[in-house]
């Protein structure tokens, strides 16, 4: 019983400066405002790809779907891969609201080594905020299987070169026999030719395809595809690419940026 008045005169005393506190606390308290960065109108159905060991093909890809979640139009400006074998296609440019789309990566095993490959490449695009995402690429590429050596090719011709006659040589680790049925490029200023077929001691088949480049290559960059035809199902057409370079001008966007992981031939 004591207690109890005890606590009820100290409620009592307390009371005048709660209600003081309460009174002189003024208005009600302003709300907090945060900041909600914006999120990246591209939201991708997946950001990676691993093939894991891959059979015996011509080409590997990986395809990225993606959706435009965004109020307004997007559009990607460029797609850059972290190394040359790696060939990106997009569908369109720009993408409505609402509006699905794909990025597609193309790798030709025939023109790697074996082994564990993690390419990716990234994506740059305007919501209208500038963007970018980064897409990766996984496989392994088995250690027998059809190849082409040199994998690529870059050639530059200064003024006064005379031409250049170069080889790939097309090898099958699979010790199946084969046989190179046709061969083509996108450009005349490469004349190809299907050369011997031969067996080694070993029992690894190989072809030859020799090119020739003439010596006046026009001024700045040019890209060029070989196109090989095989007898193999597998590999029923490999390509190869090539940069050919001709005499440099004097203009700042001649300036040579690329980072190109190839046999470079250069005449005197």
């Amino acid at each position: 019983m004591g207690i109890s008045i005890k606590l009820g005169a100290l409620a009592l005393a307390v009371t005048p400066f709660v209600w003081s506190v309460v009174i002189h606390s003024g208005a009600a308290p302003t709300p907090m405002s945060i900041s909600v960065p914006k999120l990246p109108a591209l939201s991708f159905r997946q950001y990676a790809v691993d093939l894991g060991k891959i059979q015996p093909t011509s080409e590997s890809r990986a395809t990225f779907v993606f959706f435009n979640r965004g109020a307004g139009p997007v559009e990607i400006t460029k797609v850059v891969p972290s190394c040359s074998c790696l060939v990106p296609r997009v569908d369109q440019k720009v993408f409505e609201p609402g509006e699905n789309g794909r990025i597609i990566l193309r790798i030709q095993p025939a023109n790697e080594a074996p082994g564990r490959k993690e390419l990716f490449a990234d994506v740059w695009y305007n919501d209208p905020e500038p963007r970018q995402v980064r897409l990766t690429f996984k496989l392994d590429i088995p250690d027998r299987q059809m190849s082409v050596t040199p994998a690529q090719m870059m050639i530059f011709h200064p003024a006064g070169s005379t031409e250049t006659v170069a080889t790939f040589t097309v090898t099958d680790g699979r010790k199946k026999p084969f046989e190179l049925t046709d061969v083509a490029a996108n450009t005349e200023l490469v004349t190809p030719v299907i050369g011997e077929r031969t067996v080694a001691p070993t029992g690894e088949w190989s072809q030859t395809v020799q090119v020739t480049i003439p010596g006046a290559i026009p001024p700045g960059k040019h890209h060029a595809l070989l196109r090989i035809k095989t007898t193999d199902p597998d590999y029923a057409e490999l390509r190869v690419p090539m940069l050919l370079q001709g005499p440099h001008t004097n203009t700042a966007g001649d300036e040579d940026h690329e980072h190109v992981h190839t046999q470079s031939l250069r005449k005197p």
